[in-house]
């Protein structure tokens, strides 16, 4: 079975401000994981890249995704990692950061911009 990400969202300021803030957990069973180094599976960036989309569309799902100019991944995102997910969104940019949580710590395992437009 492969098992879909649930997220919570912590905090939405969407309408007013363009921010939202997300939390999930990485299920060992996503699909996402197979086959993306067996024996040390990672996130790979276009699954993150399909995650945030999910998040976007939770908020607003007329909005698609055009490009990424920029993104940078610093720490690998593992099964069972706890995840929170910054957007910041100024008219067709959208900034983001996935921390992940440690004990009493927080991690940036990416972040970077994307371009979105309505559908």
């Amino acid at each position: 079975m492969h098992h879909t990400v649930a997220f919570t969202v912590e905090r939405t300021h969407w309408q007013d401000a363009g921010q939202a803030t997300f939390h999930f957990s990485l299920d060992p069973n996503l699909l996402y994981f197979q086959g993306h180094f067996p024996k040390l599976p990672i996130l790979p960036a276009v699954a993150q890249l399909k995650l945030l989309m999910d998040c976007v569309h939770e908020l607003e799902p007329q909005l698609q995704f055009v490009g990424a100019p920029a993104m940078k991944f610093t720490n690998v995102l593992r099964p069972h990692d706890q995840v929170r997910l910054e957007l910041k969104r100024v008219g067709t940019k959208l900034s983001f950061t996935y921390y992940v949580l440690h004990a009493h710590t927080e991690i940036i395992a990416s972040s970077g911009h994307i371009t979105l437009e309505q559908a």
